[in-house]
């Protein structure tokens, strides 16, 4: 992509080290409980992980009922690692390599928008990172595998502004492996040509995701695996079952997918089931299940329907031949990304630094329109001031399952959208 102004430096500036010490200390904090929270008295979803590659190292045998049924069959060969470590060194050294890749992350975000090094973190960056904090504390504490996952989504669009599709594409093939919301991404990169970047992305899911499995375990339990997991992830946690079914499942208010939302504003659905206090009751109304369903319907025939018109009118070329170009594609690919969870049908808290992209892309708005243009962007700051008002109603059950992250989540998108479009029409 056309780059301007990039710096080059050597070593790391003075002006950076006091946030890599916060950082610093933060990743320490986050190991240490993360180890204390693999005790089985805790929650831990890396607890989960391990003892599934454990299991599978001692039997050779893939199973569902250690916590990990929402993956494909990759996936515990893929952890498979961990498990030769002590629970607790393992939890421990798992997170730590998790926030250093959320580190880098953030770094590569900020080598793109600031067009290189300055000699200390932007303002932007800063904000971007307290504003995604919370969401990062908690998927770093459950051990879970979004910093890893964001890292490889990131990681796949610094090598498509540097002309690497290739590379690109296998980056973001693992992150589906991994974890099958960025399929979504794919779509992004089929409406803007980018061929090379679908056909390793694909590549890479269907010999690792097949491959691995068939040499471990065997043709006919592989697609054993493949077949269960199909019902259990795809099938069993579906919008549509969320929706019509009388007794829908993961129901906790820390869900926030969109159909769950949904269930509970529209039916009397429990979000707190077992709580002592009594049910957690936010319904509106109650809805029969056509009604809710086409609700849903509606809305992502919306979500998606904008999101590729954005894409496609007046597509840039590639490579991109000018600044304006590429900052819409930016914010694209930052529209997608908010696709990529509003679509989910599963949308725990931990899954949230996912946005990290277009939330960052917002913060770096606001500050170039504050030191180059001399003006407020407003569309930038409401969606950020919604984001930092959900992050604070995180102490309010009620308020989650009302649906307060998946509403931050829409405003980071809408805010997205807008800015797409402004710099086309620009």
């Amino acid at each position: 992509m056309t780059r301007v102004g990039t710096q080059q430096s050597r070593g790391v500036p003075r002006g950076w080290w006091p946030l890599l010490a916060v950082g610093g200390l933060c990743t320490l904090s986050a190991v240490i409980i993360a180890a204390w929270r693999a005790d089985p008295a805790s929650t831990s979803d890396f607890r989960d992980f391990w003892e599934n590659a454990v299991h599978f190292r001692q039997s050779g045998e893939i199973s569902d009922a250690l916590g990990v049924h929402n993956y494909l069959p990759f996936f515990t060969i893929f952890m498979l690692p961990w498990g030769f470590l002590p629970l607790r060194l393992a939890a421990a050294l798992f997170v730590l390599l998790s926030l250093v890749l959320f580190g880098v992350s953030a770094a590569l975000i900020e080598n793109l928008l600031a067009d290189g090094w300055g000699r200390r973190p932007r303002p932007a960056m800063i904000a971007a990172l307290l504003l995604m904090l919370p969401y990062v504390h908690t998927c770093a504490v459950l051990g879970n595998l979004g910093l890893l996952v964001l890292f490889l989504v990131v990681a796949a669009w610094f090598l498509v502004e540097r002309g690497r599709d290739w590379a690109a594409g296998l980056t973001l093939g693992l992150a589906i492996l991994i974890k099958l919301l960025p399929v979504v991404l794919l779509a992004f990169f089929a409406f803007q040509r980018r061929w090379r970047v679908v056909g390793a992305a694909l590549a890479v899911t269907v010999v690792l995701g097949l491959g691995v499995p068939l040499m471990a375990i065997g043709g006919r339990e592989t697609l054993a695996q493949h077949r269960a997991f199909y019902q259990r992830a795809v099938r069993d946690h579906s919008a549509f079952v969320t929706l019509t079914s009388d007794q829908p499942r993961k129901t906790l208010y820390s869900n926030n997918a969109v159909p769950m939302v949904l269930r509970r504003l529209l039916s009397p659905t429990d979000a707190a089931p077992g709580r002592p206090a009594g049910r957690l009751l936010v319904n509106v109304g109650n809805a029969a299940p056509g009604l809710r369903l086409a609700t849903y319907g509606a809305l992502m025939c919306i979500l998606i329907g904008a999101s590729v018109l954005v894409t496609l009118y007046r597509r840039p070329s590639w490579p991109p031949v000018s600044i304006a170009e590429g900052r819409r594609l930016r914010w694209q690919y930052g529209v997608w990304c908010g696709l990529m969870l509003l679509a989910a049908p599963l949308l725990w808290t931990h899954y949230l630094p996912l946005i990290y992209w277009p939330l960052a892309l917002l913060t770096d708005a606001v500050e170039r329109g504050r030191r180059v243009a001399h003006r407020v962007d407003r569309t930038a700051l409401v969606a950020l001031g919604l984001w930092l008002l959900a992050a604070v109603l995180l102490l309010w059950p009620a308020a989650r399952a009302a649906g307060a992250q998946i509403v931050a989540v829409l405003a980071v998108w809408l805010a997205g959208l807008r800015h797409a479009l402004r710099v086309a029409g620009d």
